[in-house]
């Protein structure tokens, strides 16, 4: 093994969107140090986004996934019956066969997988060869997102073929302590973004394409239409703020994927029902999120459990746009209340509107959060803090024996 240039094999299953996990990846590798400092390749779909975009970055990707049947199966949230896990175990066993020709073929020092289905063929073919398993933890082992014995499964697995899990917030870790996992095997790796991409810009797009004025107050909430989410929160505010005669207008931004589109339906069921049309719009997810957010007032973040980082709120507060988020999860970790945002308990609707009142009111005052969250975000949330902390982590898997079970 090169000590002074890792190689590192990346795993992630997802074929047909970029995911939050995805996107974190694919701006890790984009940045030129990553790909300098360390010799990396991806194990995933062939044809998915993600293969895409590597393949702009001249990364080089194996071929590597799961049928649709388990690559389309979520199990944040659900359980699985008897006959899905058959299914699902009969798969993981051909894909973590797939997964060890890869490393036959590739010989990395490390793998490093992104997504929960990912750590268990990585982490098996990890042990099967010696190799040290690193799992980028994107969610948070709880109640409130895996069943029971979803997590039962995940922790008995980490427990075995993991050498280190490195959550995106000190929740996260947490929650993985408070489930039984060594805590001397998890580090906190907070996300971070490419600072040169979240620069205000003076555009209107949005506002003009809306037909919304340069004095009128626009809230957003940008994320993957979900229940929890809280996109039924932010309707709610916008809601009572209509009802208080305050001018203003509001925009949900993303939009549902599979099983959550009945939900979608009902968030426009209700914008009709309370004849908000005229004040609430429906957006599809943008490929310039910086110039998106440039033109909101507030960004708010209504997540009603806890969210497992928030990096929506980091590339609002890169931009300059004040941000009111849930006190939950990862939220507080960014945010400190009253400095460079505002926090409000998870669900309250008087909190939250208590909030939107003072930015909209106090112009003087949400601009000092505005110019307080760039600092935070230039002070803690970059890019280059998050490849030194895995640069960090890798070197210390590789000088130390893999240490499992």
């Amino acid at each position: 093994m090169n000590r002074e240039r890792p190689r590192i094999l990346f795993v992630d299953h997802v074929s047909k969107v970029l995911g939050g996990a995805e996107v974190n990846l694919l701006e890790l590798l984009g940045l030129p140090e990553a790909r300098t400092r360390w010799d990396v390749s991806v194990a995933c779909a062939p044809g998915s986004p993600l293969a895409a975009a590597l393949a702009k970055l001249e990364v080089p990707c194996h071929t590597y996934g799961f049928a649709p049947a388990l690559n389309e199966l979520r199990i944040v949230g659900r359980g699985l019956n008897p006959i899905g896990k058959l299914r699902g175990w009969q798969e993981l066993q051909r894909a973590t066969g797939r997964l060890g020709e890869i490393v036959a073929g590739v010989r990395p020092d490390v793998l490093l997988s992104c997504a929960n289905k990912d750590h268990f063929t990585a982490g098996a073919v990890a042990a099967d060869t010696g190799r040290p398993s690193v799992w980028w933890v994107n969610d948070i082992l709880s109640a409130d997102f895996f069943s029971w014995p979803v997590r039962r499964v995940f922790v008995a697995k980490a427990r075995k073929l993991a050498t280190r899990l490195t959550p995106v917030s000190d929740f996260g870790r947490a929650a993985l302590i408070a489930e039984g996992l060594p805590a001397e095997r998890i580090v906190t790796i907070h996300n971070g973004i490419p600072l040169e991409r979240y620069r205000r810009s003076e555009s209107t797009l949005l506002r003009d394409r809306l037909k919304i004025s340069p004095g009128e107050p626009l809230f957003g909430l940008v994320g993957r239409i979900t229940p929890w989410k809280g996109q039924d929160l932010f309707l709610r505010l916008a809601a009572e703020w209509s009802a208080a005669g305050r001018p203003g207008r509001f925009v949900i931004i993303g939009r549902a994927f599979n099983e959550d589109e009945p939900f979608e339906t009902s968030l426009k069921e209700f914008v009709r029902y309370h004849r908000l049309e005229n004040r609430v719009h429906f957006v599809a997810f943008q490929a310039d999120i910086a110039v998106t957010l440039s033109q909101l007032d507030v960004l708010l973040h209504c997540s009603t459990k806890p969210e497992p980082f928030g990096r929506v709120l980091i590339e609002a507060m890169a931009v300059g746009v004040p941000v009111i988020g849930a006190r939950a999860g990862g939220v507080p970790e960014i945010l400190t209340d009253g400095v460079d945002g505002l926090l409000a308990a998870p669900g309250s609707v008087a909190e939250y509107l208590r909030h939107m009142v003072a930015l909209v009111e106090d112009r003087a005052r949400a601009a000092t959060f505005a110019t307080a969250g760039r600092r935070t975000v230039e002070r803690r949330f970059t890019l280059e803090r998050v490849f030194a902390d895995f640069d960090r982590v890798i070197g210390e898997v590789l000088s130390s024996p893999v240490a499992t079970g």
